[in-house]
């Protein structure tokens, strides 16, 4: 699963440029067909999504944190002796699951806000990112930090 194979990546390329038919652009037209926020198209319009997309990405890790300390999600720092309860201590509660799905939606959709301001498709970011992560990948340096490494 940590390899991206050149024939994917191709596959993936090709199925980017075919604007009609691909899910995340049709996601992003469709979604974005609901948007109302000021500056759509300015550089007001970016900063605006650019801030809400990080209060929905706050909201997702304020879940994950309520799911550690209220549905003891993550467990105990020391193992458990009971394998069962500490399977059970690993999982989201069905309740907590939805929740976060529901913030990944929100996530989601200012991505695909973000790609609009920025005049790109979703699939253009996503083909970008996995062809960054590709060069990385041949080069070693997947692991460690920094935007240019």
């Amino acid at each position: 699963m940590n390899d991206i194979k050149p024939v994917l990546l191709e596959a993936f390329e090709k199925e980017c440029k075919n604007i009609m038919g691909n899910t995340l652009n049709m996601y992003q037209r469709l979604a974005t067909g609901t948007a109302v926020y000021p500056g759509q198209g300015t550089a007001l319009g970016l900063v605006y999504v650019a801030l809400k997309g990080a209060g929905e990405a706050g909201e997702f890790a304020e879940h994950v944190g309520k799911a550690m300390r209220d549905d003891g999600f993550a467990g105990e720092e020391t193992p458990c002796q009971d394998m069962e309860l500490q399977s059970r201590a690993h999982q989201l509660t069905p309740e907590r699951r939805a929740l976060l799905i529901k913030e990944i939606g929100d996530e989601l959709w200012y991505l695909a806000a973000k790609c609009n301001e920025l005049d790109i498709t979703l699939s253009e970011a996503a083909l970008i990112n996995v062809k960054k992560l590709r060069d990385r990948q041949e080069r070693g340096t997947l692991r460690g930090s920094g935007d240019n490494r």
